[in-house]
C-alpha cells in the first residue's frame, strides 16, 4: 500500500522532529488518515471496517502523542 508508506515516512519524520512540534504533526497525520481511510471514531466499527495494517499505523501514531 504505497500511501502508507507515505504515513509511515511522516510519522517518523514526526517523531525527529522537535519536542514542541511532534504533537502537531501526528495529529496532522492522524486527520489526514482518518479522511483518507475513513477511520470511523469507535473502535469496534473500525476493527471491521478499516484495514489491519492501517489501523495499527494508526494507534502507534496516537499512542506516540503526549497529549
Amino acid at each position: 500500500m504505497e500511501r502508507l508508506a507515505e504515513y509511515k515516512r511522516r510519522y517518523w519524520e514526526a517523531m525527529n522532529a522537535s519536542r514542541s512540534r511532534r504533537d502537531f504533526l501526528l495529529s496532522d497525520i492522524m486527520t489526514d488518515m482518518e479522511r483518507e481511510f475513513r477511520i470511523p471514531f469507535l473502535r469496534s466499527v473500525a476493527e471491521r471496517e478499516v484495514d489491519a495494517e492501517v489501523l495499527r499505523l494508526y494507534r502507534l501514531i496516537s499512542g506516540s502523542r503526549s497529549i
